[in-house]
């Protein structure tokens, strides 16, 4: 998904030991792995709902036909 190499993630694990004391990496990097699981699934639950909404209007626009078709016969 992101395209992270070697290099990158060392860079990464770099810089954060110079921000975050080592014994709260363990601790820093559960919370991050957690806001990225929540968005994840924010962002999956948005994209039903769209389609969801689309699924609806089509359905819609369908059965407006159809009722004009019947009412012209």
């Amino acid at each position: 998904m992101f395209n992270i190499g070697l290099f990158e993630l060392l860079v990464i694990f770099f810089f954060l030991i110079l921000l975050i004391k080592p014994e709260e990496i363990p601790k820093v990097t559960k919370n991050i792995g957690l806001l990225y699981r929540k968005f994840n699934r924010y962002i999956l639950n948005l994209k039903y709902e769209i389609d969801e909404i689309d699924l609806i209007s089509t359905d819609s626009k369908v059965s407006k036909k159809r009722i004009k078709k019947k009412n012209k016969k």
